[in-house]
């Protein structure tokens, strides 16, 4: 069996040097793929499977495999085991694995290193010899891990497992129909999934993995390289931006970009002068490896590919990806500050916003590309020293008209066609939720005089544009708050008296007000709570708002602030994400520096506390924001869609049958 090339192994598939942006008249045209062949996963058992490679011993544990198959042929691989995840990175970069017959015989071949800024990467080889017997694996396998210094470390042992036709892996893990989490927020505007009525375990540490997907999801913010150590992306690959993923109808959906184009000096890295020097500093940099020589390369390309890729959810295997050739801006740093375009699923088609202000409709079935705003052929997209052009995290549809901001303001699209309807000039940098009253729809943007340091609430008529009030508020519209409750909205601000510098920040307050045709009114100024660092998590759901400081989580009365309960050791920091489902409380306390952990607690006030052992680490390559705006994670029908370093998985959290 020839070896193949696989997804996830990206660095192979790297843009090479084109011809400057202002000789190209138009940017590549957009295409879709559709994955041909059958795709069947299975799960394997490799007894002393994993190795040591820290240096304190030479012990190997069991560790599982799950593997992706397309016609047969491996093109997904995931080590599940938590000595080979976390800040840990492990890639697959060629397979001769396959199925033949009643055989699953062949090699996996990567390579992996500890962490972000370590240099020292083992090349692995495990090869495998087992036989099928009704879908039943039996066998055996060796590997070979070789570091760039350093002794080997060599493994054998025995397998077991189960290779399951699509059909087989559906079942039991297809999501129930109509629910969904079709935008940032979730189901609605609070940051909640769907209700389904899930039993979950009672501690994170016994969520099972499910899959990992397909297809090859770029890192976020928060583990990329940045002009200050570029050389990273030898490691991590090049960022891809920190969209969330959204669930619509068994199926996810993750927008990302890929560097594109010739490398630019209108970015601050004027003394690398040429792609030759590039090139140069790389291979001496990464001198035995290509595949990280081209990395460090694409770091520095001015353009980007912007993509929609469509996952099955039950399963993990690609069903369309779109690429939207030279639309975007290759941003590439660890530090993003802002906000980040996530999809809006909806009546069967993909609203999604790009990094440079452009809006794109897809067909939800098909990844079809239906229209692009502001223009159908547009020139390769020229970068500039800056960031991302997105102003709220979701884009809205009311009617006829899909809402989003970029650009400094907010742009009404005409849904059928793509043509703009309106532009309105405001400060927004928060959420664009939509309010349904009894005679007309509002969707609500933010606005601040930046003089006065005043923030402001808008209210905007979504027909025309045109708005129709503004009036002062007291939380802080910097961030992807405020939320939204029915008639109510609610955010935060910062007590500032009694901070303690490298301590805190301050002591939150929540603010909530009543929403009309007219206009606002305040319902709710609380106390101060208790000291944040950097920011609060914040859900709601039914009559509840939860808010998550830095070492205390409270479950507040939405109409009077009433403190129900309060919870210690459920918060964090730097920028943390609050999520409800079914009863329970889910946190990942720390949104920035590329560490994954999920805290879950018992959203009931009568019994409001910290559920199992804390914080749990998925066993998965880790990624995050760092940026105003965390990465969200779908929790639909007790399955949660994590997006990792490489890939998006999935996990249940349901509890097992009997």
């Amino acid at each position: 069996m020839k070896s193949i090339l696989l997804a996830t192994a990206v660095f192979l598939f790297s843009a090479t040097g084109l011809a400057a942006a202002d000789s190209i008249e138009k940017a590549d045209p957009v295409t879709t793929a559709t994955p041909m062949g059958t795709y069947t996963t299975a799960w394997l058992h490799l007894s002393k499977g994993c190795p040591r490679l820290d240096g304190k011993g030479a012990s190997a544990a069991d560790v599982p495999l799950f593997l992706g198959l397309r016609e047969g042929r491996c093109v997904v691989a995931w080590f599940a085991h938590p000595d080979l995840a976390g800040q840990r990175i492990v890639w697959l970069d060629r397979a001769t694995l396959s199925v033949d017959g009643p055989a699953l015989k062949g090699e996996l071949k990567g390579r992996t290193n500890l962490n972000w800024g370590n240099k020292l990467v083992h090349d692995y080889v495990y090869t495998f010899d087992a036989k099928l017997d009704g879908g039943t694996v039996t066998g055996s396998f060796t590997a070979t891990f070789t570091p760039d210094q350093g002794p080997k470390v060599e493994l054998a042992g025995k397998l077991t497992g189960k290779v399951l036709s699509t059909d087989a892996a559906r079942k039991g893990n297809e999501l129930s129909a109509g629910k969904n989490w079709p935008h940032y927020y979730g189901d609605g505007y609070g940051l909640a999934a769907p209700t389904c009525g899930v039993r979950f375990v009672d501690d994170l540490a016994l969520a099972r993995p499910v899959w990992k997907s397909e297809a090859f999801v770029p890192t976020g913010y928060g583990s990329a390289p940045d002009s200050r150590y570029f050389d990273r992306a030898g490691l991590t690959d090049a960022g891809g931006g920190s969209s969330s993923p959204v669930v619509v109808d068994g199926r996810v959906y993750q927008f990302y970009y890929y560097p594109r184009g010739p490398v630019g000096l209108d970015k601050a890295y004027g003394k690398y002068e040429t792609e030759a020097d590039l090139v140069a500093i790389a291979k001496r940099l990464f001198p035995n490896r290509e595949v990280q020589q081209r990395a460090a390369v694409n770091h520095f390309r001015t353009q980007a590919d912007e993509v929609v890729v469509c996952l099955d959810a039950a399963t993990g295997q690609t069903l369309w990806k779109t690429t939207l050739p030279q639309r975007g801006n290759n941003y590439q740093t660890h530090k993003h500050r802002g906000l980040f375009p996530v999809p809006l699923v909806s009546g069967n088609v993909v609203y999604q916003p790009g990094t440079t202000g452009r809006l794109y409709a897809l067909d939800a079935a098909t990844g079809k590309l239906r229209w692009e705003y502001p223009n159908t052929s547009p020139m390769p997209y020229t970068a500039k020293q800056g960031g991302v052009d997105c102003h709220a995290p979701s884009p809205v549809l009311v009617g006829d008209t899909v809402v989003f901001a970029a650009g400094n303001g907010v742009v009404g699209v005409d849904a059928q066609t793509g043509k703009k309807n309106w532009e309105q000039p405001l400060w927004t940098r928060s959420s664009l939720p939509v309010w349904k009253g009894s005679n007309r729809t509002l969707v609500l943007a933010t606005d601040r005089d930046h003089q006065k340091k005043q923030d402001f609430a808008v209210a905007i008529d979504p027909t025309d544009g045109k708005v129709l009030w503004r009036q002062p508020v007291e939380f802080l519209t910097g961030y992807t708050f405020p939320l939204l409750a029915g008639d109510i909205m609610v955010g935060y601000s910062l007590k500032l008296d009694g901070v303690k510098p490298g301590e805190n920040d301050g002591l939150a307050v929540v603010h909530a007000y009543r929403i009309s045709e007219n206009g606002l009114e305040k319902t709710l100024t609380t106390p101060p709570l208790a000291p944040i660092i950097d920011t609060v998590g914040m859900s709601i759901q039914a009559d509840r708002v939860y808010v998550t400081t830095a070492a205390e989580a409270f479950c507040l009365k939405l109409d009077s602030g009433e403190r129900l309960a309060s919870a210690k050791g459920v918060g964090g920091a730097r920028t943390q994400t609050a999520f409800l489902a079914d009863g329970r409380l889910f946190v990942q306390p720390e949104g920035r520096h590329g560490k994954q952990a999920f805290l879950m607690a018992d959203a009931d006030p009568k019994n409001f506390r910290l559920l199992g052992a804390a914080p749990w680490l998925p066993p998965h390559s880790w990624t995050t924001a760092y940026a105003n705006q965390p990465i969200v994670y779908p929790l639909v029908d007790g399955r949660l869609f994590v997006r990792g370093l490489d890939a998006i998985y999935c996990y249940d959290l349901r509890q097992p049958a009997p």
